[in-house]
C-alpha cells in the first residue's frame, strides 16, 4: 500500500480555553505533526478567556488527520470549513 504524501490544505477554525493558554499548541502542530501553520486570524488576550484562530493546516492527509487528533483529544472546539475540498479526511 502506498502512502499519500502529496500536500493538502485543511481550514479550520479552533477556539483555545484559557487553561490550555501556556500550552504550546500551535508549536506542537508544527513540530510534532509536521504540518505547516498559517494563522488567518486570531483573537487571544493575556485575560481574555478562550483564544479564538483561524487556520490552514498543510500536509499530507496523515499528518492532518494526526494534527486534528491531537487537537482533538486536549478537548480543543474545531470547526472545520463545510465548503473545505479535504473536508473527507
Amino acid at each position: 500500500m502506498t502512502i499519500d504524501t502529496r500536500p493538502i490544505t485543511k481550514d479550520v477554525k479552533i477556539r483555545i480555553p484559557e487553561d490550555l493558554h501556556d500550552e504550546p499548541i500551535i508549536s506542537q502542530l508544527i513540530s510534532q505533526y509536521g504540518v505547516v501553520v498559517n494563522i488567518v486570524s486570531a483573537s487571544l488576550g493575556a485575560h481574555a478567556g478562550s483564544g479564538w484562530f483561524h487556520l490552514n493546516l498543510t500536509g499530507n492527509a496523515a499528518q492532518i488527520q494526526t494534527a486534528i487528533a491531537y487537537l482533538n483529544d486536549l478537548d480543543i472546539e474545531i470547526w472545520e470549513d463545510q465548503h473545505d475540498p479535504n473536508t473527507a479526511l
